[in-house]
């Protein structure tokens, strides 16, 4: 028996029957196994208890009140589901962050699954998750939960470092049967515009040749591909492609190990995930699929 991939399910409480129903359709595709996590920020027990005056054995009676409550509603709806045998539930209290951060490092999970607003004390944290964690990452929007991916959008500055999200792409475009738009962004600062366009031209040609050479490899493998070659900034490009391309996800590549760069791709999935209707997967480490569900895309 194949063992099982790892999927951690960062809960917020307010998007819990979204992430649930997601989760449980790719636990599917790639043969998985759930954990799902909700931390309950200590401030907020701290504030109830405080408002009661209680102390000692009633604040901990309420504590567990909030756990229990909190186990009770993800453990409802995994009952609802059927899935009660692949789904481990665990509520942490403490600092949001810090404690997703520690359940993160220590996890070993193939994808995290979370939403947009994922927040902690101090607001929405997704972006620092998406930016620090080393794992690959799946964004939902508000709101979206299925999964039926057939105009996949890969993002890719066509370089090795791409490679594992563009197999990705690849792999899902067969799953579903879909269209794969490869979109490249060339890049620039004002300056070379002004001082140096031939360079910029150059750098186009360049990458039109390199998108050119992942459609041809999409098409040998039966994907309807087309490339897309934009300049810009990526952000405003995707949120543009949003509106005309349709797309049901769109696959990014950061197999970068700088934390830098991390950062860099957190603040663009967070600057654009509220303001496009599909789910974002950012590819972070090579995934192979350890099942061949494709059978029951037929």
């Amino acid at each position: 028996m194949k063992e099982r991939s790892k999927i951690l399910v960062l809960d917020n409480s307010k998007n819990t029957e979204n992430l649930l129903t997601f989760a449980i359709q790719w636990a599917d595709l790639i043969n998985a196994s759930i954990r799902v996590i909700r931390v309950i920020d200590e401030k907020v027990i701290r504030n109830t208890t405080m408002a009661v005056d209680a102390i000692g054995t009633i604040a901990q009676m309420i504590k567990d009140d909030f756990i229990k409550e909190a186990r009770e509603q993800i453990k409802t709806l995994s009952e609802r589901y059927r899935v009660n045998d692949l789904i481990n539930i665990e509520v942490i209290v403490g600092n949001t962050r810090d404690e997703i951060t520690r359940t993160i490092d220590k996890s070993g999970a193939d994808f995290l699954i979370l939403t947009s607003n994922l927040k902690g004390p101090l607001g929405s944290i997704a972006s620092e998750v998406i930016g620090y964690s080393k794992n690959n990452c799946i964004v939902l929007p508000i709101g979206v939960h299925q999964l039926k991916w057939e105009r996949v959008l890969l993002a890719t500055d066509c370089s090795e470092k791409a490679e594992s999200a563009t197999e990705m792409a690849m792999e899902i475009a067969e799953r579903f049967k879909g269209r794969l738009f490869i979109v490249s962004v060339v890049t620039s600062n004002e300056e070379v515009q002004i001082h140096a366009p031939a360079l910029l031209d150059k750098m186009a040609d360049e990458r039109k040749e390199m998108v050119k050479e992942i459609e041809n490899q999409a098409r040998k493998r039966g994907i309807h591909a087309e490339g897309i070659v934009r300049e810009g900034t990526i952000s405003n490009i995707l949120i543009d492609l949003n509106r005309t391309v349709h797309p049901d996800v769109t696959i990014m590549g950061s197999e970068s190990r700088t934390g830098l760069s991390r950062i860099l791709m957190g603040s663009v999935v967070g600057s654009i995930i509220n303001k496009v209707n599909h789910p974002i997967l950012v590819i972070k480490k090579t995934f192979v699929f350890k099942n061949d569900s494709r059978e029951r895309q037929d």
